[in-house]
């Protein structure tokens, strides 16, 4: 049987991949719907603060990701 997905096979691996999906779901209209209200934050509105957030913490994983990749000595 062939495997549509290729799945880590590390804790780190995993740790990433659910840093990732939480990200995703935390750019979703469910959460987002939960954000978007007329709220300031150090005077921008809470769905831009939301928004650097989350791009931050995109950054962040996929710092992450590059320093375990390289540790590990794939190509």
């Amino acid at each position: 049987m062939r495997r549509i997905f290729v799945l880590p096979t590390s804790w780190a691996g995993w740790g990433l991949f659910i840093a990732f999906m939480m990200l995703v779901l935390a750019g979703t209209w469910p959460v987002i719907g939960l954000v978007n209200r007329a709220t300031l934050v150090m005077g921008l509105p809470l769905m831009v603060v939301w928004s650097y957030v989350i791009i931050l913490s995109c950054v962040a994983v996929m710092l992450v990701g590059n320093r375990i990749v390289e540790r590990d000595d794939h190509e």
